[in-house]
C-alpha cells in the first residue's frame, strides 16, 4: 500500500519517508535515499530516529536534538573548544602521515606550495590505495592555504570512462566548437576551462591516448589549448593538474609527457603499512559506518583480525567494502538495538576464510595479536578528517534500505528468519553490483 503524508503527520512535525518520496515522484528508492542523505550531510535535512526513518527540513525545526543531524567535519571541529587539526594542514590526521605516508605527504605539500603555480603531480599506487582520496586532500590543502579560492571545486575526470572513444574523451577535456562532430550544434567549454584557477584530477591517466597526452603536455608547457574542431591554440587557463594511475609510468606514458610531471607520488599498499596503521584504518572505516548508522559499533578481536587478513589486491578500498558488508549484516541482525556489536556471525564466508590467517605470515599474526584489543568500539561523529566521497563510497544509504525493507516485510507478516534471508540477499546484490 502506498504511504502518503497525512495532515496528522504534518501537525506532529513528521516528515516523509524514503518510500513516500519515491512513490510520489515515481523514482527508484535507492536514488531517493542517496539524494536525501546527501541533503542530510549538507545540513539541509535531518533524519529522525527509529523506524521508519523520516526526513525534516532543518530550518523548520530549530529545536531538534543535535544527534539527529550528522555534522560535517568543519561543524564537528567548530563545536570543540580545542580543534584537533590546524586549518593549513589537512594532512595532519591522515593515517600514516608520520609513517608509511610521510614521504607522500611531504611531496604533496611541496607540489601544492611550489611557486608560482605549483607542480603537476602523478599519484601512483595499486587499486584501492587511496589515490582519489589523496588528490582530494591536496586540493583541500591548497584551499586551506589560500592558493585556490574557497568557492572553487576540484574538477575530476576518469579517463577510463571514455577510453574507447578518444574523440569524446578529448571533447570532454578541452571542449568543442560548433560543428566539430555530428551532434555538436553548439560550442561547449571543457573541463580544462572549468578548472581554470583550480585543480583538475585526471584519474586512470594511463587510459589517455597518445594524442591526448600530447595535448595535455602542450597545455602544461604553455597554459594554452584549443577546443576540438578549432585551429590554433588560442585559449588560456591556469590549471593545477594531478593525475593518478595504477600502471608503471615508465612503460605507459610518453617520455615527453613524464618530463612535464616533476612530482611522482607512490602510495603504499595496505600490506606495506605498519600494523598500527592497519588497525587505525579499520577504526576509521568502522567510524564512517557508525556515523552513517548513528549508532555505536563494537568489533570483536576476531572480526578485526579477519578484516585485516582479508585485504589483498584491493587494499584500503577492499577494507572499506569489507567493512560496509560486515556492518550491513550486523545492522540487519541487530536492527532494533541501540548499539551494534560485530561478531564472527556477521562476517561473510570469504572474510571468515581468513580467520585462520592463510594470507598472513605467522610473524605478522603474532605481532597483530600483541596490539589488538579484545574489542574495538567507535562512536558516531568521531573527529576523523573526512574528504567528501570516493570511489568506494556507496551512492546511497544501505542502512536506510535495510531498515525500510525490514519494516515492509514485517508488515507483510514474514518471520524474522525469512526477513533475514531476504535482506542478506539484497545486501550481497547491492555490494557486488557496486
Amino acid at each position: 500500500m502506498t504511504q502518503t503524508l497525512t495532515a496528522q503527520d504534518i501537525e506532529l512535525g513528521r516528515g516523509p519517508t524514503t518510500k513516500m518520496v519515491a512513490d510520489a515522484l515515481d523514482i527508484q528508492r535507492p536514488n531517493v535515499s542517496k539524494d536525501l542523505n546527501q541533503l542530510v550531510r549538507e545540513g539541509k535535512l535531518y533524519k529522525t530516529e527509529g523506524r521508519p526513518v523520516r526526513y525534516l527540513l532543518v530550518k523548520s525545526t530549530p529545536h531538534q536534538p543535535l544527534s539527529k543531524h550528522v555534522p560535517s567535519y568543519k561543524e564537528a571541529q567548530a563545536a570543540k573548544s580545542t580543534p584537533i587539526i590546524h586549518k593549513q594542514d589537512v594532512f595532519r590526521t591522515m593515517i600514516g602521515a608520520n609513517g608509511s605516508m610521510k614521504n607522500a605527504v611531504e611531496q604533496a605539500k611541496a607540489a601544492v606550495l611550489y611557486p608560482p603555480k605549483g607542480l603537476n603531480t602523478l599519484i601512483t599506487g595499486q587499486t584501492g590505495t587511496g589515490k582519489s582520496y589523496f588528490a582530494h586532500a591536496m586540493f583541500d590543502y591548497a584551499q586551506s592555504n589560500g592558493i585556490i579560492a574557497a568557492e572553487k571545486d576540484l574538477v575530476v575526470f576518469n579517463c577510463a570512462d571514455y577510453a574507447n572513444n578518444p574523440q569524446l574523451l578529448m571533447s570532454h577535456l578541452f571542449g568543442y566548437s560548433q560543428g566539430a562532430f555530428t551532434g555538436a550544434s553548439d560550442s561547449k567549454d571543457g573541463l580544462i576551462q572549468e578548472a581554470d584557477n583550480s585543480m583538475l584530477f585526471l584519474d586512470e591517466i594511463h587510459r589517455l591516448p597518445p594524442e591526448g597526452q600530447e595535448m595535455i603536455f602542450y597545455f602544461m608547457d604553455t597554459g594554452m589549448y584549443s577546443r576540438l574542431g578549432e585551429t590554433g591554440r588560442s585559449r588560456a587557463a591556469n590549471v593545477r593538474i594531478v593525475c593518478a594511475t595504477t600502471e608503471d609510468p615508465k612503460s605507459t606514458f610518453l617520455d615527453t609527457f613524464m618530463r612535464r610531471i616533476p612530482i611522482v607520488i607512490q602510495l603504499p599498499s595496505f600490506k606495506e603499512r605498519s600494523l598500527n596503521e592497519q588497525l587505525d584504518l579499520v577504526k576509521l572505516m568502522a567510524s564512517l559506518e557508525a556515523t552513517r548508522i548513528q549508532k555505536k559499533i563494537t568489533l570483536t578481536e576476531d572480526v578485526v583480525k579477519a578484516l585485516i587478513a582479508s585485504v589483498g589486491y584491493g587494499n584500503v578500498g577492499q577494507l572499506k567494502s569489507g567493512m560496509q558488508l560486515v556492518c550491513a549484516r550486523g545492522f540487519m541482525n541487530q536492527l532494533n538495538q541501540d548499539e551494534i556489536t560485530l561478531t564472527v556471525r556477521d562476517l561473510s564466508e570469504s572474510i571468515q576464510a581468513h580467520m585462520l590467517g592463510q594470507t598472513a605470515t605467522s610473524l605478522s599474526r603474532s605481532e597483530l595479536a600483541k596490539i589488538t584489543e579484545a574489542q574495538m568500539t567507535v562512536s558516531p561523529n568521531e573527529p576523523f578528517y573526512q574528504i567528501q566521497t570516493d570511489a568506494y563510497e556507496l551512492p546511497y544509504n544501505l542502512y536506510d534500505i535495510i531498515g525500510d525493507k525490514a519494516t515492509l516485510l514485517e508488515a507483510e507478516g514474514l518471520d524474522p528468519e525469512s526477513i533475514n534471508q531476504y535482506i542478506s540477499t539484497d545486501i550481497n546484490v547491492h555490494l557486488k553490483s557496486f
